[in-house]
């Protein structure tokens, strides 16, 4: 039997025991913990932990606030945690079961989270000296991992929009339980942390339904969607999808030509976003995600393009202080390459190939979502985190010699700050964080 006294965090210390053949707490343990104890607890809020072990995550949880249900397969593993549980003076153990996915269970009413350090031992590894019930609760399954299986489970509940699912996954290299999947079927997803083990990383990422499951605002075609979408209200996730647009803009009103068959959105954020983000930021990390939607690169601060330079889509943040005050955010991408008022143009089609546009909104629908929407339970992302994703998405077309003159000096690109403004650094002007793309110009070396 192992003993240890386990402290999360500085507000809790807990003694946990574990018998053999129970998960006891470690590292992917102590992520889980740490990640959620920075959850806001919603009034009455009830949570699931699915592979309980000795209990650890389950008692952080109910020390937060959260009224838990706990369940194992290993009858060990629940006796572990109820004991656990008794012995640190936490209520509810009767409340910690014997069962699993695929053995009936039953998500309380009223459950807002679920959270399970999913098994992600390599099954087909024989060697691994676990006994069977070891193997059992440790190993992932082949054919889409215990993640499938608890993705179908969430699919088949009454309402699963509502739900939101924290789970410890294997992400490198990649285990059968995979991000994508989820995606593929409606999900956001938000890494909320990670570690390296050696060759592996291990990372805690939540996931919910894009916008609580409702659909966009979708229309035929409108002068600007920036302007249309002031008419909507569509739930707290409001965004407006338009087939044509007719008058798009660009940075500083000016024309941004939609050709048919590209992704014309707008988004409303909610206002309060500004407390914890600039518009810099939120326009750099909103082409961040755009970018990677498209396998395309980003120029800063709005520019989506090819590796050639050529531009094939771009982000608008504007913000309002009037009756509606909104902060809307614009996306325009084209499908298809263009030539037109000598403006040349390229699309997705040379990128990520022949995907039809609604399958292109929803991938930067939950690339948006990942990042700004609203849970009411999860902690929104770092502006660090987001200059950092920012800047990643930027090296990519910068690697291949970008440079820009200000004030007459040349200087590379070398940053980005957490209001999203370019740091630049030069031989006479040193570093300058640049707040205006007008305020300079861009170069490509020749090699």
């Amino acid at each position: 039997m192992v003993s240890a006294k386990i402290s999360i965090g500085g507000f809790g210390e807990w003694d946990v025991f574990s018998p053999p053949t129970v998960y006891p707490p470690r590292e992917d343990s102590i992520m889980l913990c740490n990640a959620v104890s920075e959850f806001s607890v919603v009034p009455d809020g009830k949570a699931l932990e699915i592979g309980c072990g000795s209990g650890i995550v389950t008692m952080v949880l109910s020390s937060l606030g959260w009224e838990v249900t706990a369940c194992d397969l290993n009858p060990f593993a629940v006796s572990a945690t109820r004991g656990n549980m008794e012995k640190n003076g936490i209520a509810g153990s009767h409340r910690v079961i014997e069962s699993g996915i695929g053995e009936e269970l039953k998500i309380p009413e009223g459950t807002r989270i679920v959270v399970w350090n999913l098994p992600y031992l390599d099954s087909e590894n024989d060697d691994n000296g676990l006994s069977e019930i070891e193997k059992m609760a440790w190993s992932d399954r082949t054919g889409g991992g215990w993640g499938g299986e608890l993705l179908n489970y969430l699919e088949d509940q009454e309402d699963p929009n509502r739900l939101i699912a924290i789970l410890v996954m294997k992400t490198e290299p990649e285990s059968d339980s995979k991000v994508e999947d989820w995606e593929r079927k409606g999900w956001t997803s938000r890494s909320l942390s990670s570690k390296r083990f050696g060759d592996e990383k291990i990372e805690i990422v939540a996931f919910w339904k894009t916008g609580s499951g409702n659909s966009p605002s979708v229309i035929e075609e409108c002068a600007s969607t920036m302007d249309e979408a002031r008419e909507i209200q569509n739930g707290e996730w409001t965004r407006l999808l338009s087939k044509r647009q007719t008058d798009g803009r660009g940075r500083k009103k000016s024309e941004w030509i939609s050709e048919e068959g590209g992704v014309f959105a707008t988004w409303i954020l909610d206002s309060d976003i500004l407390k914890d983000f600039s518009p810099g930021i939120i326009q750099t990390s909103i082409g961040s995600v755009v970018s990677k939607a498209l396998g395309a690169e980003m120029k800063w601060p709005n520019d989506i393009v090819n590796g050639n330079g050529e531009k094939m889509g771009g982000v608008l943040v504007e913000t309002s202080n009037d009756e509606f005050n909104d902060i809307r955010v614009g996306v325009g991408v084209n499908r298809f390459g263009f030539d037109r008022k000598n403006v040349i143009g390229c699309g997705w089609e040379e990128t990520i190939g022949d995907v039809d546009s609604e399958e292109v909104f929803h991938r930067i629908d939950r690339g948006i979502s990942s990042i700004f929407e609203k849970t009411g339970v999860l902690p929104r992302p770092t502006k660090e985190s987001l200059a950092i994703s920012s800047w990643i998405s930027l090296s990519k077309s910068l690697s291949r010699g970008l440079v820009v003159r200000l004030d007459g000096d040349f200087a590379r690109p070398s940053g980005l700050n957490g209001l999203g403004e370019l740091r630049v650094t030069g031989k006479e002007i040193g570093s300058v964080d640049v707040v205006d793309l007008d305020l300079i110009e861009w170069f490509r070396l020749r090699v």
